[in-house]
């Protein structure tokens, strides 16, 4: 059973009716999310479909307008543009010189796929992304690509080709001229801040692009050889310089002299200066004459009465180049009766004493050799005066004897006269004409004296005058005779003539005065091979000589060194004789 409170009507139910209207309500709202959600949804669709893989509406690169193309035509694009001007020798300047630098070398390049994407190109789907294609872009620069090991190849090249050392200012004197060659600075390319900035400085820099390099400076100034030069050159070489030797006289320093004889060298940053004492004697040996003198003479070796005899050496007395630099060296940069300086003469000491000749050991002749000559006019003068020439020839040591060094050219001033060569395969008629012979039997005796065979050429064609492959031709100034004294003993070298007369020959004799270092020396017997033949000919020409017809031939042999009662030592030889014509003059 229900109550109820009394005076009051029962409460009517409306909850219901609220619930409802909200459930409508949120019908309405998720319907138009729904429809506001495929709107946003559409439009992205057709922005992305619209935006495809184009660049941005305004996009620009490098002033290169690209808005609206896909990402190919703009690449296209920047590539004729810029294809150029990438391509461009990049001008330098590393701090007073210039260069170019090819990119291509230097590893420099565009990326136009980087640059593309950098300004906003290519499809994504970023609503952002789409919307910058749709209603934005703006101006950007093109993208480089850097290949960093040419990079610093390039510039280490640039290095190599621009760094220097500082050159000191230098000073030195041409007679009583100074000449100074100006200091210049040193630079040394930085090399690796110099890639940095080549690499920013790629398609961006017009002018030249001065890469960082340091500077430096000379130790020696130009102001400094100034200095030299007005305190101590002008002084020095202002006037002559008078030298007394006491009662032996006097001579005199020319400027040129002295100046000649003063050095330079860099020094604490300025030029140290020096009198050459060589120098200064050599200048001035033509004025030394006129001091009282005596020049010490060596000591040698000479035939005397058919024996080798020490002539002794001889003590003189001279100017030292140590006292004359010593005395001039203060008056170079005084004046007046300042400039006169006094030396004393003092002993000069040969420079080969009689000691030393004595232990030369020349006392025994090592090796001889004889030749005969018919008689010829030439001849007799011309081996006559060669055999004068060489005659007491002395080989210390180490020496090496050249003919063409000792007898001279021969010419008519050295004595000598035309007589018969060997030329092409001919005779001829020349000054010296004979002289060979004198070679060939000096040849010999040092073939027998056991002595270094450094230059010898036997003749053309065979003269059975002389043993076969034993001859020594010469002719001045290229083909000579050489040899050296290979051993510890000095060597004497005599050559007597006995002139031919008519019907009787005359003769050639050298012989190699020392002591035998070989029991003895021999040759083999010499084994001729390969005969040929020649052929006949007539010369019209006015020097024709005739000449009959001899075989030519291979020959072999062995010089043979004894010791001790057997060979120690050989050497072999060996030449080619070319067939003597038959020669009739037309």
């Amino acid at each position: 059973m229900s109550t109820s409170s009394p005076g009051r009507a029962p409460a009517a139910d409306d909850s219901l009716p609220r619930q409802r209207r909200r459930r409508g309500a949120g019908k309405v709202l998720g319907v138009l999310v729904g429809i506001l959600l495929l709107a946003a949804a559409v439009l992205y669709a057709v922005g992305y479909l619209i935006a495809g893989d184009r660049m941005p509406k305004d996009a620009e690169i490098s002033g290169v307008a690209v808005g609206g193309l896909d990402r190919k035509t703009a690449a296209d694009r920047l590539s004729a543009e810029f294809q150029e001007r990438a391509e461009e020798p990049i001008t330098v300047k590393i701090k007073n010189t210039t260069d170019e630098v090819k990119p291509a070398q230097a590893g420099l390049s565009i990326d136009y796929s980087k640059t593309v994407e950098q300004a906003g190109g290519g499809r994504s789907l970023d609503p952002r992304h789409i919307w910058q294609v749709l209603t934005g872009g703006g101006p950007t620069t093109v993208v480089p690509s850097v290949d960093s090991r040419k990079l610093d190849a390039a510039v280490a090249a640039l290095a190599a080709e621009h760094d220097a050392a500082p050159k000191d200012a230098t000073l030195k004197i041409d007679g009583s001229t100074p000449v100074v060659t100006k200091a210049k600075a040193g630079v040394r390319l930085d090399q690796s801040p110099a890639a940095d900035k080549l690499q920013r400085s790629y398609l961006t820099d017009s002018g030249p692009v001065e890469l960082p390099a340091e500077v430096a400076e000379p130790e020696v100034t130009d102001d400094e050889v100034s200095t030299v030069v007005r305190e101590f050159v002008k002084p020095a070489v202002a006037a002559p310089i008078t030298v007394q030797a006491g009662r032996a006289g006097s001579m005199e320093l020319t400027p040129a002299m002295i100046g000649n004889a003063l050095t330079f060298q860099p020094q604490n940053g300025t030029l140290a200066a020096a009198l050459d004492g060589a120098k200064l004697f050599e200048g001035a040996e033509g004025a030394l004459e006129k001091i009282e003198r005596t020049k010490p003479r060596d000591a040698t070796v000479r035939l005397v009465d058919g024996k080798p005899t020490v002539i002794p050496a001889v003590d003189g007395t001279d100017v030292s180049r140590e006292d004359l630099v010593k005395a001039v060296e203060p008056a170079l940069t005084k004046s007046g009766t300042e400039r006169t300086v006094s030396v004393e003469l003092r002993g000069a000491k040969a420079k080969f004493s009689t000691a030393d000749a004595e232990k030369l050991g020349i006392k025994e002749v090592t090796g001889k050799f004889t030749t005969y000559f018919p008689y010829a006019s030439y001849r007799n003068v011309n081996i006559s005066r060669a055999a004068e020439l060489i005659n007491q020839t002395l080989l210390k040591p180490g020496d090496t004897f050249s003919l063409n060094g000792i007898v001279g050219e021969r010419t008519k001033a050295n004595g000598f006269t035309e007589g018969n060569i060997i030329t092409g395969g001919k005779f001829r008629l020349e000054l010296g004409g004979g002289v060979s012979q004198s070679a060939t039997t000096t040849f010999n005796a040092m073939f027998f004296a056991g002595l270094k065979d450094i230059e010898h050429q036997p003749h053309t064609l065979y003269i059975d005058r002389y043993p076969p492959g034993r001859e020594a031709t010469v002719a001045w100034p290229n083909l000579d005779l050489k040899f050296g004294n290979d051993t510890k003993y000095g060597v004497l070298v005599e050559a007597k003539v006995v002139k031919a007369k008519p019907g009787k020959r005359g003769s050639i004799t050298v012989r190699m005065w020392s002591t035998k270092t070989y029991d003895k020396v021999e040759s083999s017997k010499p084994k001729r091979s390969n005969f040929t033949s020649g052929r006949s000919i007539v010369d019209t020409s006015p020097k024709c000589q005739p000449m009959s017809a001899v075989p030519g031939f291979d020959v072999k042999y062995s010089r043979l060194f004894y010791s001790g009662g057997k060979v120690v030592k050989t050497e072999k030889f060996s030449w080619r004789y070319a067939p003597t014509d038959e020669v009739r003059c037309g």
